[in-house]
């Protein structure tokens, strides 16, 4: 479980996890538009168009990021995980 102000964070594609870990925050390319995800944030469930996620490292390190072409996102409880259908 995530420590206080922290994400548990999980990015799979279908044969493989990409990313797992704790971040500060995440943005993703939300089919209603680019959604950034904190610690707190209201549950949500959204599909994902092209375009790329970016995990914020706490600390402020420096950020992953993922092209994806498809999928879907989860949030819920500091807990992300992010579906990928194809990288892109």
């Amino acid at each position: 479980m995530a420590g206080r102000g922290e994400l548990t964070v999980e990015i799979v594609a279908p044969d493989r996890v990409l990313w797992s870990g704790t971040a500060a925050g995440v943005s993703v390319p939300a089919a209603e538009g680019d959604m950034g995800l904190l610690p707190g944030h209201e549950s949500v469930l959204s599909l994902l168009r092209a375009g790329t996620v970016r995990v914020r490292a706490t600390g402020g390190g420096a950020a992953e990021e993922f092209a994806v072409e498809s999928g879907f996102v989860s949030f819920d409880d500091d807990s992300v995980t992010v579906v990928v259908d194809a990288e892109g």
